[in-house]
C-alpha cells in the first residue's frame, strides 16, 4: 500500500510535538504541609539549626507568624513576630549573622513583607530575627528592622536572598520583562552592630535579569543565584559578575506542575533544592538543580547579556525575548502543536471519501 504525503506529514508532526514538549522533571514530593492554619505558604527557608525542618509562612492579611515544618509534614513550633503587621509577607530566608551584625555569629531568619501587586506601597520592610534553639511556640522580637524604598519607586516582588558568605541581603523584583536584582545598603545591614528599625533607605540597584515573574530566589554556595517563577528555575550569575548592569543566566529549566509554585530553598551545600506552592495539604517537592556548564560562570562578565552589547546569537535573542528562557518550554510546545493541528486538518482533507471524476457517458 502507498503511503500518502498527508500521513508522512502527520506523523512528522506528532514526533516534532513529543521532541519538542518540555520533559517533565523527575521528582518526589519531600513532604506535605499539613497544618490547616498555612493555606498561601509564599517562602520557604532551611532551619540552620534544626535537622530537615523548613520555615514557612503565609502571604497578605494573615496572622504575623512564621511556621517550622518538620519532615513529616507536622507544625512543630509557630514564631508569632511580636509588633510587626502581616501586610504582605512574600518571602523568607535564613542565614548566619555577618561579623559586623548584631548578635554576629548568631542564627537568623529575614521576612520580606514586599509584596506589592499593585505597585502602590511608598516602602517595604524586611524583618530579622533571630533562629530560636528550641522549637515551641514563643513570641519574638526582632533585632533589626530594615525600611527600604526602591530607586525608581514603588515596585512588586516577592523574592528575598541572603548571600552565605556575606549575609547581605537582596531582593529580585516580580516584574513582566526580566527582573532587576537589589541590595540592601551595608549602612543599615549589617550596619556596624545597629538594632532595632533604620531609617528610610534606598535600595541599591545590581543589575538587570532574565528570569520573569520571580517568585522566589536563594544563593547556591558558588555565589551563584537559584532563581525560580511559576514554570521554571534558572541559575543566574553572582551578583558580583554584573556588568554594564546585567547579569547573565548561567541555565535554565522548566519545573514540575505545581498550584501557585511560589517559593524555593537550597538544601544539602546545593545538592538539591525544595520548591512549595500555595493551597491547603500543598506538596514541597525535592527537585535537582540545573547544571551549570564550567566555563558558564568564568564567562558571565564578558557575556552579551552582562556586558550590555547586543546578542548576536539567536538562541540567546530568544531567550532575552522570553525572560530567560521562562517561556521557551511553552513557546516550543506550542509550536509543535501548530505543526500537529496543521498536519491533522492535512490528514482529514487527504483522507476524505473522493467524489468519482468520471463524467457520465450520454
Amino acid at each position: 500500500m502507498r503511503t500518502r504525503p498527508a500521513l508522512i506529514v502527520l506523523l512528522a508532526g506528532a514526533l516534532l510535538l513529543i521532541a519538542a514538549s518540555p520533559a517533565s522533571a523527575k521528582t518526589r514530593t519531600d513532604r506535605v504541609i499539613e497544618d490547616s492554619r498555612i493555606t498561601e505558604s509564599s517562602g520557604l527557608a532551611p532551619s540552620r539549626i534544626h535537622a530537615d525542618v523548613l520555615w514557612t509562612h503565609n502571604d497578605s492579611g494573615n496572622p504575623n507568624q512564621i511556621y517550622a515544618i518538620a519532615k513529616n509534614g507536622s507544625t512543630a513550633a509557630t514564631l508569632t513576630v511580636s509588633g510587626e503587621e502581616n501586610r504582605d509577607w512574600e518571602a523568607i530566608t535564613s542565614f548566619r549573622s555577618p561579623a559586623a551584625a548584631p548578635s554576629a555569629g548568631q542564627n537568623l531568619i529575614a521576612i520580606g513583607d514586599i509584596g506589592d501587586n499593585d505597585a502602590v506601597h511608598p516602602s517595604v520592610r524586611i524583618v530579622i530575627i533571630k533562629e530560636p534553639e528550641s522549637l515551641t511556640d514563643q513570641s519574638v522580637t526582632p533585632i533589626r528592622v530594615l525600611r527600604l524604598t526602591y530607586p525608581g519607586g514603588p515596585t512588586d516582588a516577592e523574592s528575598l536572598l541572603s548571600d552565605p558568605k556575606t549575609g547581605r541581603l537582596y531582593i529580585v523584583s516580580k516584574t513582566l520583562f526580566g527582573s532587576t536584582l537589589y541590595a540592601v545598603p551595608p549602612k543599615v545591614w549589617p550596619g556596624k552592630g545597629a538594632t532595632g528599625t533604620s531609617d528610610l533607605t534606598e535600595l541599591t540597584e545590581v543589575a538587570q535579569m532574565g528570569p520573569t515573574f520571580v517568585t522566589d530566589g536563594a544563593f547556591l554556595p558558588d555565589g551563584n543565584m537559584a532563581i525560580r517563577g511559576y514554570g521554571n528555575i534558572s541559575i543566574v550569575a553572582a551578583p558580583s559578575t554584573a556588568k554594564n548592569g546585567r547579569l547573565k543566566t548561567l541555565a535554565s529549566k522548566a519545573l514540575p506542575d505545581q498550584k501557585q509554585g511560589e517559593s524555593i530553598a537550597i538544601m544539602d551545600d546545593g545538592g538539591y533544592a525544595l520548591i512549595g506552592s500555595e493551597g491547603k495539604d500543598s506538596p514541597i517537592l525535592r527537585i535537582k538543580i540545573p547544571r551549570v556548564a564550567p566555563t558558564e560562570t568564568s564567562e558571565a562578565a564578558s557575556s552579551p547579556a552582562s556586558s550590555g552589547q547586543k546578542p548576536t546569537d539567536t538562541a540567546q535573542k530568544l531567550r532575552d525575548l522570553t525572560g530567560g528562557d521562562r517561556n521557551l518550554p511553552l513557546l516550543v510546545g506550542v509550536g509543535g502543536a501548530a505543526v500537529l493541528l496543521v498536519a491533522l486538518i492535512g490528514a482529514a482533507i487527504a483522507l476524505r471519501p473522493r467524489r468519482s471524476r468520471r463524467r457520465r457517458r450520454r
